[in-house]
């Protein structure tokens, strides 16, 4: 861990998108760790949590077009600058996916939020929002979650899964490469080749591989999740957990995302009782990276109605 190149590198990512970030440090009682939340914005809270390996400055692209709301970016435990859980494992996840909304909101003063994940923070939010749906006003999936029913695994989850080949690649030193690489095989080949992501996002995430323990913590937990052929079909959400979603819920979904195509979308559509889906041409697992611009305003357009007459 070398916390003051990580932290050059996200300053740098964080004036290129014109914002400067407040930072918290949290502790969640219930889960028994601490996490650092970053904060942009005024207005109607929203909180945000990434997949991985990822962080919560992965969110700046977007917020950066978020005006009118009070944006709480949460690095997930054990990654960027947040502590690990004291218990790591897909368990101790499971425990604290459903505890942690409430947490965070008792420590910001808040009641409820709109909530926005991707992909494993998408699981998070899918858990918490079943488990204290009182604490969720409106939720948007930016890409599949992770473990939803029919979800699919690209070809670097499953190497990382794999013990002797996953920890070969984790013992490797990340490079600019093989993060283009991680993008491309999630479905960002096109942003790529158009030279859609910026510099300073790309000198960012490779700083979070190379300063930070993001990418070992995360590693351990998909690997864990994991055999030979994809995820453990255990560890799929159960579909009483999804009926158990009460948020309007909005599936912003990349049309190449390679963790599960239009098909898994509407899959989950079906499960979730109040879910529409948006789906994004040339769009990766990520689609917010693909044009912030469209997300921002389809975030903006779906949370509006929460508070629009009638």
């Amino acid at each position: 861990m070398d916390e003051t190149q990580y932290r050059a590198a996200e300053r740098e990512l964080w004036a290129w998108a014109g914002l400067e970030p407040t930072e918290r440090r949290i502790r969640l009682p219930r889960s028994g760790t601490t996490v650092r939340v970053q904060e942009v914005g005024e207005g109607e809270p929203v909180v945000f949590v990434h997949g991985g390996p990822n962080s919560g400055s992965t969110w700046a692209p977007l917020v950066a077009h978020l005006d009118g709301f009070r944006c709480l970016l949460l690095d997930r435990p054990g990654t960027g600058l947040s502590d690990p859980l004291p218990d790591p494992g897909l368990d101790a996840l499971i425990r604290f996916s459903e505890t942690v909304l409430g947490d965070l909101l008792d420590a910001s003063g808040l009641h409820s939020a709109h909530a926005v994940g991707s992909s494993l923070g998408g699981f998070v939010l899918l858990r918490g929002s079943a488990a204290e749906p009182e604490r969720v006003e409106r939720m948007i999936q930016m890409g599949c979650p992770a473990m939803v029913p029919g979800m699919l695994t690209p070809p670097f989850m499953r190497v990382l899964g794999t013990p002797v080949l996953g920890r070969l690649v984790r013992a490797l030193p990340p490079s600019e490469r093989t993060g283009r690489m991680m993008l491309r095989q999630i479905g960002h080949g096109a942003s790529l080749d158009a030279g859609r992501f910026p510099a300073p996002f790309e000198r960012w995430y490779l700083a979070l591989q190379r300063h930070t323990d993001t990418m070992a913590n995360d590693a351990d937990l998909i690997s864990e999740a994991m055999g030979p052929r994809g995820f453990h079909a255990r560890h799929t959400i159960p579909e009483d957990v999804l009926s158990s979603v009460k948020a309007p819920t909005l599936l912003h979904w990349g049309a190449d995302d390679t963790f599960g195509g239009e098909d898994v979308a509407r899959r989950l559509v079906g499960l979730l009782p109040d879910a529409v889906l948006d789906l994004v041409p040339d769009g990766g697992h990520l689609p917010w990276l693909d044009d912030p611009v469209r997300s921002a305003a389809t975030v903006i357009a779906f949370l509006g109605e929460a508070s629009a007459p009638g």
